[in-house]
C-alpha cells in the first residue's frame, strides 16, 4: 500500500469524511485586544495579532491555493528556545530519532525548538493515547483519534480553546470553513478544543465522457438532463464506434448489487443531497424530492435500456473493464486514477489513442453541482498544561504549523519525505541533480506537483529503507492531495505525456466545478439514530432498486418514506433537527 493510500485510510478513520466545497474569499485576522493563550470557553481568543471574532473564515474551500508569501509572523520573535512533544500516528514504522530525522532537524533549526515526534502505528494509537492520558502524561500537541475524544478532553478542562490559536494561523484559516468551525465546537462548554488541518485524500471524483463518440455523433457535452438522455440513447443505439455491432452503452455500475456503483455520481446532480437548513426549515433528500428525482432518472435510464448488461450486479473490476474496453460512453471516476486504470488494462500496449475521454467542467444536469472535496481533516489539540502561561511557546508552535500548510514556506519541505534542501541541510548525500526532483506550484496557483526524492530513487537502498514511509508523518500538518497534480516530465515519452496530461486536465476540470456547500458536516448521528442508519442500509437499497426497476411505482414514494420513518427515520430527523438548531418537521414528530 502506498503512503498516500495509507494516509487516506488514516484520514477516513481519524476524522469524519465529509466533503467540502469550492471558491471563496480568504480569511484574515485584524484588530488586537483581550485574552491570552490560557483563555477558556466563550472567549473571543483575542491576541496581539487580532481576535478570533475578527477572523472571516470562508464559507467553502478556495479553488486556488492561497500563498503564504508576505504574511506577517512578527508576533513570534524566535528568540527563546522551546521543547515540545508531538503525538501523532505513523505509517506503521516508528519515527526516526530527532537527530536522524532531516525534517525534524529542518523544523527545529528554523523555529528554535527541540521537537520530539512520538508516532505509534494507527492500530495502536488509541490505546497509547488513552494510557498516557490516564497517567496524566501529556504531550504538547496531540493528533486526536476522534472528535468525540477531543470533546471529552475539553470537558475535562485539558485542552486550549482554539479561539486562542486560530488568530496565529494566518494561512491555515483560509482552509478552515465556517462549518468546520461549527463542527469542531463543543456544545457542552462552547470551547473549540482543536484546530482542523484539511486532510489528505487521493480520489477527486468527476464525470468523464467519450470525446471521440461525441465527435462521431456530432454532439456536444450534455449540460441538461434531456441532453444527457439524448447522449445516452445515441451511444447505445447509434453505433458510435462504427464497428457495426450492438455493443456500446451509456454507463455501467460496479456496486456488486450492494450499491449503485458508478451511478452514485448522480447523487448531487438533482439538488443538494445533504440534510441541511433552508429558510429555517430542515431539508432532507427523502422529503424535498432530491432523492426521488435521482432515482427517477435511474428509472429513465433503465427504461431506455441504455445501461450495460448486468450493470447492477457487476463488481468494480468488471465495471472498469466496461469503461476502459470501449463499452460505455460515460463514467464517474477519480481523475488520474482513471488514466492509471487504462494503463493497467492495456499493460505494455502504449497506445495514445486510448486516451479519448474528456472531463466535464460543469454538471451534466441543470440542477446539479459536484460534491465538494475533502473533509475536516486531522484534529490537532494543544494541551492546556503545556501552554498555560506560555504564550510565546503557543505562538511558536502555531507559527511552525502554519508554515507547513499548503502555500506556506515549509509546505514542500514537510510533505511526502521532503525536498532536497532538507536532506542537504542535514548532510545527507543525494544521488542525481536536485533539478530532477522538482517541487512547485503551477503558475495559476491552482495546483502543485512534487517529485518524491525517496520514491524517485535518489537514495541508496539503505537510505530508502530508512526514510520511506517514516518521515512522511510530518505531512499530517499540511498535505492535501486534492490540489496535487502529476509532474509532467518534458523528457518523458509521448505515451507518458499524454496520460499525465489527461489526468491533470481532469483534476483541473473537477477543481473548477461548482460544488455544493458542506452542509452535511454539521450532522453527526449517534445512538439509536446512527444504529438505524446502518441497520436500514440493505433495506433502503432494496426499496430504491424496486422503484428504479418499476417493481414499485413512484406513486408509492410517500408510503416508502413513512416506512423509513417507522424504522428509525424519525430518530434520524429529530437528531438532525436538534443538531442544526431547527424545529422537527411535522412528519417526524
Amino acid at each position: 500500500m502506498t503512503k498516500r493510500a495509507l494516509a487516506l485510510m488514516l484520514a477516513l478513520s481519524m476524522s469524519v469524511g465529509i466533503v467540502l466545497s469550492g471558491c471563496t474569499d480568504s480569511g484574515s485576522t485584524s484588530s488586537a485586544g483581550g485574552d491570552t493563550a490560557s483563555g477558556g470557553g466563550g472567549s473571543s481568543g483575542a491576541t496581539d495579532v487580532g481576535s478570533f471574532d475578527d477572523i472571516e473564515f470562508p464559507d467553502s474551500l478556495p479553488t486556488t491555493i492561497v500563498m503564504g508569501d508576505g504574511l506577517d509572523y512578527s508576533y513570534d520573535d524566535l528568540t527563546e528556545k522551546y521543547s515540545i512533544e508531538i503525538l501523532s500516528t505513523s505509517y506503521g514504522k516508528a519515527p526516526l530519532p530527532a537527530e536522524e530525522d532531516p525534517i525534524n532537524q529542518w523544523l527545529s533549526e528554523k523555529f528554535n525548538m527541540d521537537i520530539t515526534m512520538t508516532a505509534p502505528a494507527a492500530d495502536d494509537y488509541q490505546t497509547l493515547v488513552s494510557t498516557r492520558f490516564a497517567a496524566n502524561d501529556y504531550p504538547d500537541i496531540l493528533q486526536l483519534p476522534t472528535r468525540d475524544y477531543g470533546f471529552t478532553l475539553s470537558d475535562q478542562g485539558l485542552l486550549v480553546d482554539a479561539r486562542n490559536i486560530y488568530p496565529y494561523m494566518l494561512l491555515s484559516n483560509n482552509y478552515t470553513t465556517k462549518n468546520m468551525i461549527k463542527w469542531s465546537t463543543n456544545t457542552s462548554n462552547n470551547e473549540i478544543p482543536f484546530i482542523t488541518k484539511y486532510a489528505i485524500q487521493d480520489g477527486v471524483w468527476g464525470w468523464v465522457i467519450r470525446q471521440d463518440w461525441l465527435d462521431a455523433l456530432d454532439m456536444e457535452i450534455p449540460t441538461t438532463k434531456e441532453e444527457l438522455l439524448e447522449y445516452a440513447k445515441a451511444v447505445t443505439f447509434n453505433d458510435p464506434d462504427g464497428n457495426g455491432k450492438d455493443d456500446t452503452y451509456f454507463m455501467t455500475g460496479g456496486g456488486e448489487g450492494k450499491s449503485w456503483g458508478n451511478l452514485n455520481g448522480f447523487d448531487t446532480m438533482f439538488g443538494n443531497n445533504a440534510t441541511y437548513v433552508e429558510n429555517g426549515e430542515l431539508q432532507h433528500p427523502y422529503f424535498n424530492d432530491v432523492r426521488k428525482n435521482v432515482l427517477s432518472f435511474y428509472k429513465e435510464l433503465v427504461d431506455a435500456k441504455v445501461m450495460a448488461p448486468d450493470w447492477f450486479t457487476k463488481n468494480w473490476d468488471q465495471a472498469c473493464s466496461d469503461m476502459i474496453n470501449d463499452q460505455v460512453g460515460m463514467a464517474w471516476f477519480p481523475a488520474g486514477t482513471f488514466e492509471s486504470q487504462i494503463i493497467t488494462n492495456f499493460g505494455t500496449q502504449k497506445d495514445v489513442d486510448r486516451f479519448v475521454w474528456t472531463y466535464l467542467e460543469d454538471s451534466p444536469t441543470e440542477e446539479g453541482k459536484y460534491p465538494a472535496n475533502g473533509n475536516p481533516g486531522y484534529m490537532w489539540a494543544f494541551l492546556k498544561e503545556k501552554f498555560d502561561g506560555q504564550d510565546g511557546k503557543l505562538k511558536r508552535v502555531a507559527h511552525m504549523i502554519d508554515t507547513m500548510t499548503m502555500g506556506g514556506e515549509n509546505f514542500f519541505q514537510s510533505i511526502q519525505n521532503g525536498t532536497p534542501d532538507v536532506y542537504e541541510a542535514a548532510g545527507i548525500e543525494l544521488h542525481g541533480s536536485s533539478k530532477e526532483r522538482p517541487h512547485a506550484y503551477t503558475d495559476d496557483n491552482k495546483s502543485f506537483y512534487i517529485q518524491d526524492a525517496v520514491q524517485a530513487g535518489f537514495f541508496s537502498q539503505d537510505d530508502f529503507e530508512k526514510y520511506d514511509g517514516v518521515i512522511g508523518i510530518w505531512q499530517m500538518f499540511g498535505l492535501c492531495t486534492s490540489y496535487q497534480i502529476d509532474y509532467e516530465d518534458p523528457n518523458a515519452d509521448e505515451y507518458t505525456k499524454v496520460y499525465t496530461e489527461s489526468g491533470n486536465s481532469g483534476r483541473a476540470a473537477i477543481a473548477n466545478n461548482e460544488k455544493w456547500p458542506n452542509d452535511g458536516l454539521l450532522v453527526t448521528l449517534t445512538g439509536e439514530a446512527a444504529e438505524a442508519q446502518v441497520a436500514n442500509t440493505d433495506w433502503i437499497l432494496s426499496q430504491e432498486y424496486a422503484f428504479v426497476t418499476g417493481e414499485k411505482s413512484f406513486d408509492e414514494w410517500d408510503s416508502f418514506t413513512q416506512e423509513w420513518l417507522s424504522k428509525g427515520g424519525k430518530e434520524i430527523i429529530q437528531q438532525s433537527a436538534e443538531q442544526l438548531g431547527v424545529e422537527v418537521p411535522d412528519y417526524a414528530k
